[in-house]
């Protein structure tokens, strides 16, 4: 038998305590998700017409041009794929016909390719989609759904209730009635994530996080997507049309939000764009994606590309 001495014997307790602390260190800074498998692609399936900045959001220069990008983001994870929003479907331009002569002047669009085609022309079954997650029930976002029949399609029930009261230019019910429409309400937890009231952890990994971001729509989904502690990506929705507006906690302009009842909710919007300015702040690592940010999507890796584990 080997006898300590007081004095060893605390060296070695104290030795026991501080990896102990390293190894409660290193679970706490771990990053969340399952990083191994996981990456993303963004789709891109048009663009708008074009307008000066100043239209897309309140602190917008009249001297800068911008080309609003439409489109989708492929998310691979091993227990199933996921498509956030559809962007422009194949009958986009049936579906829009429906609005009055101004919002098919302010919302034009130049056509790229639908995203179930840019899936088929690489070999992709789209049977092989866990779901699709609609950021939210405009129709810049649900326009491809008719195009995935028989995928579960996710959406709160209240942003479902809200979309059928409505009307265009927002919604268009031609979008919301498919057959072939395998519909499901997605229930939240009231579960707080990064400042936000109820969230759902979609394959209980951490790696995808839906939020709700209401105030542009009732019950609009964000999806914050964890590669690793140093790679995270926010995916907003139409919680601003530009990272300029997070940038500068700015609105979209108050003339576009009347001509065209843009929000559910204006102060609600606001406080949400508030919200979201506070977490680019506290997290400066973090790349927030509005949906329709053309400038951000241009450094994303678009489809058939994904992004690269490190």
């Amino acid at each position: 038998m080997t006898l300590w001495s007081p004095h060893s014997r605390k060296v070695f307790v104290s030795r026991l305590q501080a990896i102990a602390a390293a190894m409660v260190l290193q679970i706490l800074i771990a990053p969340s998700g399952r990083a191994e498998g996981i990456s993303f692609s963004y789709i891109e399936t048009g663009a708008s017409s074009g307008a000066q900045e100043a239209m897309v959001v309140a602190s917008g220069s009249w001297f800068t041009r911008r080309k609003l990008s439409h489109g989708a983001v492929f998310i691979h994870h091993p227990d199933g794929d996921l498509l956030y929003d559809t962007g422009l479907g194949r009958q986009v331009d049936a579906q829009f016909e429906v609005n009055p002569w101004w919002a098919r002047s302010l919302f034009a669009y130049e056509k790229g390719v639908p995203v179930a085609d840019q899936l088929a022309a690489n070999a992709y079954d789209a049977n092989n989609l866990k779901a699709i997650v609609l950021s939210h029930l405009h129709w810049d976002h649900a326009s491809g759904v008719v195009d995935f029949p028989g995928v579960p399609i996710w959406v709160q029930q209240k942003e479902y209730d809200a979309a059928l009261q409505g009307k265009p230019p927002a919604f268009l019910h031609s979008q919301l009635e498919g057959a072939n429409t395998d519909l499901r309400f997605l229930m939240l937890e009231d579960t707080e994530f990064k400042g936000f009231e109820r969230s759902l952890d979609v394959y209980g990994d951490g790696s995808v996080v839906l939020v709700e971001i209401p105030g542009h729509t009732r019950g609009q989904l964000g999806l914050y997507l964890t590669l690793n502690a140093q790679t995270r990506y926010f995916f907003i929705g139409d919680a601003t049309w530009t990272l300029k507006g997070v940038q500068d906690n700015s609105p979209r302009p108050g003339f576009v939000r009347w001509l065209a009842s843009l929000n559910d909710d204006d102060s609600l919007t606001e406080r949400m764009v508030a919200q979201l300015h506070a977490l680019q702040e506290q997290e400066p690592d973090l790349t927030i994606v509005p949906a329709h940010d053309e400038w951000i999507a241009a450094g994303l890796p678009h489809y058939p590309e994904f992004s690269v584990q490190q």
